[in-house]
């Protein structure tokens, strides 16, 4: 019969062989398997200290990068786009220290830039609300579709240099012979006499101007223009077909246009969208490809260099390039013309 002390008996055997165990383990056994493991240690806390002095020395070298590169971008775009009226317009969304720093840099090349345009939500005419406003501010009508296409149009002549009219013939100025506004025939819309698309589209809440205000543009612009149209992967019209539209309504104008873009990789590495990836839609039109050039890295410095060089080019000779890091770029910078 099991009785009490059997229990007490074999408790106390399995605990004296358990602590027989822990010693022996501990003082021959793995005695090796212990000087491996603090071998493998001391080796990783080796290799850690090396990659911490690495890592150290490649951020003191990119800091140092980033400084040369803030110093020499005065030198890189030093008069370059003067004398050049630059209207800067960007979709709603994008972040907008990046545009502003993309606008200072045209400014710091000479560039004459009365501040940034901005698109906003509203042109997703997503409610007849929307639509009918639009409608109303620009005295136009038809489908959404139509709707959106002239106001683009009309916002497009504007900033290309024809402020209050509706149908246009315009003169071409050569930017280096040159330093006169553009000029142009008009017919001004019946019902809308002297009306500024600029103006009107502000008071109807579809651009915010900033960096600058509506009176800005008063006498803008001044000179034959360009225009840096500014995407990215925070726009709000992403992946809407607006950013094509909007492109094709400034090329309408023949003012040399350049489409460029601040990438934003998100904070899951592993779903980041490729650099580039937002022009792709420009890209792939062949129409466009041939009649605008693009920069992929508005939010680098190297980007908003190459953003000044490829104007200064396509103002001069009309050179179309793909610039940047991403597919479709074939260059980070244009290049040098020797």
């Amino acid at each position: 019969m099991i009785n009490f002390r059997f229990h007490l008996v074999s408790l106390v055997a399995v605990f004296l062989a358990l602590g027989l165990g822990i010693l022996v383990g501990s003082t021959v056994v793995d005695q090796k398997i212990v000087d491996r493991l603090d071998s493998d240690i001391a080796r990783v806390r080796h290799e850690n200290a090396d990659r911490r002095d690495a890592n150290k020395k490649l951020s003191q070298e990119n800091a140092q990068l980033r400084q040369f590169l803030d110093d020499v971008a005065p030198y890189a775009g030093d008069g370059r786009l003067d004398p050049v009226s630059v209207a800067v317009v960007a979709e709603a969304g994008v972040n907008g220290d990046d545009v502003k720093d993309a606008a200072q840099a045209l400014q710091a090349a000479g560039a004459e830039v009365p501040g940034v345009v901005w698109l906003q939500d509203s042109w997703q005419l997503d409610s007849d609300k929307r639509v009918q406003e639009l409608q109303t501010a620009l005295g136009i009508g038809g489908s959404v579709a139509t709707t959106r296409a002239e106001a683009l149009r009309q916002l497009a002549e504007r900033l290309a240099g024809r402020p209050r009219t509706s149908t246009t013939t315009p003169t071409s100025v050569p930017r280096r012979a040159s330093t006169s506004t553009s000029t142009s025939t008009s017919t001004t819309r019946p019902g809308s006499p002297n009306l500024d698309a600029l103006s009107a589209l502000e008071q109807a809440g579809f651009v915010r101007i900033t960096d600058g205000d509506l009176s800005a543009f008063d006498t803008f612009p001044a000179r034959a223009p360009a225009v840096v149209l500014v995407t990215g992967d925070d726009s709000d019209f992403l992946g809407t077909g607006f950013t094509t539209s909007a492109v094709h309504a400034f090329v309408d104008t023949k003012a040399p246009t350049q489409v460029s873009a601040v990438y934003d990789a998100g904070n899951d590495p592993d779903n980041a969208p490729d650099r580039g990836a937002v022009l792709a839609s420009v890209l792939d039109d062949q129409s466009l490809s041939r009649a605008v050039s693009t920069v992929d890295d508005l939010d680098l410095q190297q980007g908003r260099i190459a953003s000044v060089l490829a104007l200064d080019i396509q103002a001069d000779s009309g050179e179309i390039g793909h610039y940047g890091y991403g597919t479709g770029a074939s260059a980070s910078l244009p290049p040098h013309r020797s």
